[in-house]
């Protein structure tokens, strides 16, 4: 009996020909929007012998595989005496550049669904018309070739034989995954307490479909104990890829490790870690032109031969192993990591990859409806989705990518003035009537907006590598995120206005990404947010887009109450009381530290006030011989490595590092048995109060929720406990910690803290 495997005839060519689109470089939402607005528009004038939007599919048998081929063609003009095949591609391009070979890809498209029509309808031959059209205007161009069934059948021979070559090896590994999961056993010879029922309750939710929200206290494996039941869904299902969703790279690389045990275990599985394009970028500067980069000029021409290889001989595609297959192909790093995603069973990303509309996979899209969302370290995704969902408009760069064009494109440079002059305008009104607030989104900068970024992508299609190009592409893609957030602006939202001198910053500031996100997730099979830090759970709930049917589970730590030892001192942190809290802070760091050896933290809620205290410390530290570490504001990753290689097992003396909550050294990092001994913790982590927090605050307060909680406590209390994490991360591990803020003895305070450390000694 033949097996049966399904295509859309999209994805067949891309496959077989890789190649990109007509406009590549500048798709985007925006983009797509005004290409489907000139598709129904050339589809609504084509007359009655028109039939737009044509399903077409065939059955063609391929060994032990029927290959099912499907899609839709954009039109059909069918009469008595002949069949015209219509595809309709949209550009900002000059009609008069593009040339009638231009884009196989495209051609090969229609010549699949030339052979599909043809075969479907007895025809010897049929016409097809290649149509470029403007999506600025009315302006079209058609190019058009007839082609007979001989030539279709050689062809669509070439495509399938292509594609089935390749595709027979990943169904040959996805039979392999499937026989080795049967025999899977978990990795250790024992779960910990609590890592059975987090596992159980992940397995379920996959099971049935659903979303499930899960604390799950430090130290009990819960990386292995989501990892492990995703993939025993694997194919029970609908479910047939995970992805696993991580805020920082010391998360990603444990998840690495946790699917590199499993392999170990007998686990057949491909696996692929996406790294950001800056850093592994090849090129001493980021410019993705062929004519700038030997690695992205012929990187479709030969992504095959490089898909092949490493698919062949690798299963964890981490950075390491893609940079030396890449360089060995001749490939863009990041380019070839995006498309080895579409034939992994594991994606390792960063959220945005899944929910930043400016950078998410699109070519992951047809696979969301068998994902499995894995979301580690969930609270990073509350303030990280706002973000992703926001959008700003800057100034000065419009003026400056205005005027470096001035002299070469007369008709650009007026369009980015328009913008600059709008905000100017715009900035005069606001400081005359001292409001820098509104409800509802700058409908007047969006309509000059929307002019300047389609002169932006005119110009830049047709001067791929001229002169100011940096600016105007710039200025472009800012435009472009700017209208695609305008075009989702709701109530959710605010428009903040801030003047600084000569500049004006429009933010189109997303308040509550609640939506979005079970807009999102809802995509998936199953979605799992879990972190140590989920408390309170409600709150996370409400934030990150939780429903009534959604599953929550609370799992306490499996650690022994005489394990850590709590102390909390009176000190008044807050920002008027600064100044005087110094000498206080560095008496309880003596206190507490200096009569200790070993390793210990100190984490302050901003590098001001670190660098206050620090200042003055470092005098006493210096007297009573500690040896100190800063954290500094901005650390490459060996600069990193380097601060927590100082963590030594051993330690003969008094080591103190200065980190700040929130920061890199404050979650996602194991210093396990000698490596930390205490942990001091000042202030109770509460966000700077900016003008943007308070909006948000009132935002909250007018949904019904407490806001100064909402937008302050709950995100600073959550730092605190993360700060506080670093301490315990095994069984063996032993401590303390030191809370220094007045506010830990107030009871809604204390409530939010783990219940371990609740019944602190007063120091």
């Amino acid at each position: 009996m033949m097996k049966n495997l399904s295509v859309s005839v999209r994805k067949l060519v891309e496959f077989v020909m890789m190649g990109g689109s007509i406009d590549n470089r500048f798709s985007g939402a925006n983009v797509m929007q005004e290409g489907t607005k000139t598709h129904q528009r050339l589809q609504g004038s084509r007359g009655e012998n028109y039939e737009k939007e044509v399903y077409l599919s065939i059955d063609i048998p391929t060994d032990e595989y029927e290959l099912h081929i499907e899609g839709r063609c954009d039109g059909i003009y069918q009469n008595a005496d002949h069949v015209i095949i219509e595809e309709i591609k949209t550009t900002a391009r000059d009609l008069n550049t593009l040339m009638e070979q231009d884009f196989q890809t495209y051609w090969a498209q229609l010549k699949v669904y030339a052979y599909i029509y043809c075969q479907q309808h007895s025809l010897n031959t049929i016409t097809v018309h290649m149509v470029y059209a403007k999506r600025t205007s009315s302006e079209e161009r058609t190019f058009q070739k007839t082609y007979d069934m001989v030539e279709l059948i050689s062809f669509m021979k070439e495509v399938t034989e292509g594609y089935m070559e390749f595709h027979k090896k990943i169904l040959s590994h996805r039979e392999a995954r499937g026989e080795s999961i049967k025999n899977l056993t978990f990795p250790f010879s024992s779960y910990r307490t609590g890592q059975r029922d987090l596992a159980k309750a992940v397995y379920k939710t996959i099971n049935e479909e659903k979303r499930l929200f899960a604390k799950a206290a430090t130290g009990i494996g819960k990386t292995i104990a989501t990892i492990f039941p995703s993939v025993m869904s694997l194919q029970e299902g609908k479910q047939e890829k995970i992805m696993y969703l991580t805020a920082k790279t010391i998360t990603r690389q444990v998840a690495e490790e946790a699917f590199k045990l499993l392999m170990e275990h007998g686990l057949a599985i491909k696996i692929v870690t996406i790294t950001a394009k800056e850093k592994t970028c090849f090129q001493e500067e980021t410019i993705c032109q062929k004519e700038f980069c030997p690695f992205a000029n012929g990187h479709y021409d030969r992504l095959k031969v490089g898909l092949n290889d490493i698919l062949q001989n690798e299963s964890l595609m981490n950075r390491e192993t893609i940079e030396a297959y890449a360089k060995k192909h001749m490939l863009c790093p990041f380019e070839f990591s995006l498309d080895l995603a579409m034939f992994a069973d594991v994606v390792i990303c960063d959220y945005n990859y899944f929910f930043d509309p400016k950078v998410k996979l699109q070519r992951w899209g047809d696979f969301h409806k068998e994902t499995i969302l894995l979301i580690d370290e969930a609270h990073n995704l509350v303030d990280r989705s706002r973000e992703m969902l926001s959008a700003t408009l800057t100034k000065s760069l419009f003026l400056q990518a205005g005027r470096e064009v001035k002299e070469v494109d007369g008709e650009l440079y007026k369009k980015l003035k328009g913008v600059n002059d709008a905000l100017l305008t715009w900035k005069k009104e606001i400081i005359a009537l001292d409001e820098f607030v509104y409800e509802d989104k700058p409908v007047e900068i969006i309509q000059v907006l929307q002019e300047a970024v389609e002169a932006c992508e005119k110009w830049l299609v047709n001067n791929p590598s001229g002169m100011a190009h940096q600016e105007v592409l710039t200025a472009y893609f800012e435009g472009q995120d700017f209208l695609r957030i305008a075009k989702g602006y709701d109530s959710r939202y605010k428009t903040v206005v801030t003047v600084f001198k000569s500049e004006v910053l429009v933010k189109l500031a997303c308040m509550d990404s609640s939506a979005a996100i079970r807009r999102m997730t809802g995509k998936a099979v199953s979605t799992i947010f879990f972190s140590a830090t989920l408390h309170p759970l409600g709150y996370y709930q409400t934030v990150l887009g939780g429903e009534e049917k959604d599953y929550h589970l609370s799992i306490p730590t499996p650690f022994q109450q005489d394990q850590i030892e709590v102390f909390a001192k009176r000190v008044s942190t807050k920002y008027k009381d600064r100044e005087s809290s110094i000498i206080p802070i560095i008496r309880s760091i003596q206190e507490t530290f200096h009569s200790k050896q070993g390793n210990f933290l100190i984490f302050f809620p901003s590098y001001e006030y670190l660098s206050q205290v620090y200042e003055i410390y470092k005098d006493y530290a210096r007297e009573d011989s500690i040896d100190t570490i800063v954290q500094s504001p901005v650390m490459t990753e060996e600069e990193r490595e380097q601060f927590l290689l100082k963590f030594s097992s051993g330690r003969k003396g008094t080591f103190i590092a200065f980190a700040v909550l929130g920061g890199i050294f404050s979650e996602g990092i194991d210093l396990k048995g000698e490596r930390l001994g205490g942990v001091g913790i000042i202030g109770v982590g509460l966000p700077k109060i900016t003008q943007e927090r308070n909006i948000m605050k009132d935002y909250f307060q007018k949904q019904g929720q407490n806001g100064f909680d909402f937008a302050y406590v709950y995100p600073g209390m959550n730092k605190i406990q993360q700060a506080g994490g670093r301490l315990i991360r095994s069984e063996e591990d032993t401590g303390f910690i030191l809370l220094l803020d007045d506010r830990y003895f107030q009871q809604k305070y204390r409530n939010l803290l783990p219940p371990e450390w609740q019944n602190f000694i007063v120091k």
